[in-house]
């Protein structure tokens, strides 16, 4: 199995395809990473597509996807192919998925996407959800795989219906951090201890499962990556372009925007996204008790 961008996420899923007993072969721009994982690696997506049947991507875009898939080096273009399948895991346009699903079918090759919903430890735990968008034909010659990445996998529909529902989810996702975020941003200029409002939001109807999985990042302030603040931002553009499409204003998203933007300004880009709390520590307090 070749596997496409060994970020973060991507590398969980080496990792995950390699704890399953699957050979796997990589490729990334970086080409330390591949080592890294202790696995081969090709020199481009092209010779990646004449060394195996099946590749899962995971790049930040759908531009790079489109760049993968048809580029000059890109799948497409490989001589002597072997690829039958192609398993997007980019949290991309809904749009472009779909244009370049019927591109790569028009060539052969399967494409299915499986947005993750969930960071790179979740997938490495096997608590990830894969949100699939594919033809039935193309999601049976997927199966093994998307059981292999996870044991959670909801099937949407065809193309693009994954991509929808990832960012519609990733709007609740991305909101429930940033309110834990301004809840112990709060509890800390007041004097309540940080931990204390944890245990309280984990015991009534304050809980969501960014206490479990953000909480004590935030109170730590540790922020080694699971899924980067400005990957985030990127996903939160996605689903304002979304919300503009259906004529659907997102005031909260907005707002959301406009604090990732300001952390990415302060350097925290490359950060766990649990530090957006930081973007509320850096804003001047206010003396006035204004709105």
């Amino acid at each position: 199995v070749g596997v496409i961008g060994l970020g973060l996420l991507g590398s969980a899923i080496a990792q995950r395809l390699l704890e399953r007993g699957l050979e796997v072969v990589g490729f990334d721009i970086d080409p330390g990473r591949a080592p890294e994982l202790g696995i081969e690696t090709a020199d481009s997506p092209a010779q990646l597509a004449a060394r195996v049947e099946r590749i899962v991507l995971c790049l930040p875009d759908s531009a790079a996807v489109e760049e993968v898939c048809g580029g000059s080096s890109g799948l497409l273009s490989a001589a002597g192919s072997r690829l039958e399948l192609v398993i997007d895991c980019t949290t991309g346009d809904p749009d472009r998925s779909e244009a370049l699903a019927g591109r790569m079918g028009g060539a052969g090759i399967a494409f299915v996407e499986a947005e993750v919903s969930g960071s790179s430890a979740l997938m490495l735990s096997g608590e990830a959800a894969l949100l699939v968008g594919a033809e039935p034909g193309s999601l049976e010659a997927a199966a093994e795989l998307l059981d292999a990445l996870s044991p959670v996998v909801f099937h949407l529909g065809p193309v693009g219906a994954g991509a929808k529902m990832k960012l519609v989810s990733n709007l609740a996702v991305g909101l429930n951090r940033l309110v834990l975020a301004e809840a112990l941003y709060l509890a800390e200029r007041v004097g309540v201890e940080p931990g204390a409002l944890l245990e309280v939001l984990r015991a009534g109807p304050g809980y969501s499962r960014a206490v479990e999985l953000k909480g004590g990042k935030m109170v730590k302030s540790d922020y080694s990556p699971e899924a980067r603040l400005a990957q985030h931002l990127k996903d939160v553009e996605l689903i304002l372009d979304l919300g503009g499409a259906a004529g659907a204003d997102l005031p909260l998203s907005r707002l959301h925007r406009e604090l990732l933007a300001r952390g990415v300004e302060e350097g925290l880009g490359e950060l766990d996204n649990s530090s957006i709390i930081e973007v509320l520590r850096n804003i001047p307090a206010r003396e006035d008790g204004g709105e």
